[in-house]
């Protein structure tokens, strides 16, 4: 959810996972909110996209592959199994805004929760992130049930001062701005595997 967060050396990279905003040619609708105060970043994220829960949950889910749907993401992975149903996932992160650029490592704790919330907690000691939290939940839109609706709630406490020149304004708007390519790159890549299924169910 998830989601993470990273940025080029030299400056700052905040944590992307996941903030989107409505792309007219990619979502049915979309609902967005950022706060950042220089210190804490907070969003909240609602947004309905043409694909089905199964294959959103897949997309999303795939932590391997998040550089797929998270513009920031250079590199991701799972370190496997912490505890029962808390899968350990690393991510890095690079990311510029104006002339200031960062790399950030962020590793969580994810409870992927099939059909209910899911969260993931990030992990301090292994983090250029001091805490953090996500909780998200896909499940079918009630006006269509092939399409899905997505929620995500969710702070980030990068281990990082952020340039007074940026200012929390700029930092809200990047932080859109971003997300909101990760909506629609979400929808984009779970139309295309529900389009490859099946012409892999026709095949055979």
């Amino acid at each position: 959810m998830i989601f993470t967060f990273t940025l080029p050396r030299g400056g700052w990279l905040l944590p992307s996972l996941l903030v989107f905003v409505l792309a007219t040619d990619a979502l049915a609708e979309a609902d967005i909110e950022v706060d950042f105060d220089g210190a804490r970043l907070e969003f909240r994220f609602d947004a309905v996209l043409r694909a089905s829960p199964e294959h959103v949950e897949a997309i999303v889910h795939d932590y391997s592959r998040l550089d797929r749907v998270l513009p920031l993401v250079a590199e991701s992975r799972s370190l496997g199994a912490v505890d029962q149903g808390l899968e350990r996932v690393f991510t890095r992160m690079r990311g510029c805004v104006l002339f200031v650029c960062r790399e950030v490592d962020h590793v969580f704790d994810v409870r992927a929760v099939q059909g209910n919330w899911s969260s993931g907690i990030t992990v301090p000691e292994l983090s250029s992130v001091r805490r953090g939290q996500l909780s998200w939940l896909i499940e079918p839109d009630p006006r269509n049930s092939a399409y899905s609706r997505m929620q995500l709630y969710g702070y980030l406490e990068p281990d990082f001062s952020v340039p007074r020149l940026l200012g929390p304004p700029l930092v809200r708007m990047w932080v859109r701005s971003e997300l909101e390519s990760s909506v629609r790159r979400i929808e984009r890549a779970a139309l295309a595997l529900a389009e490859a299924r099946a012409l892999a169910a026709g095949v055979r």
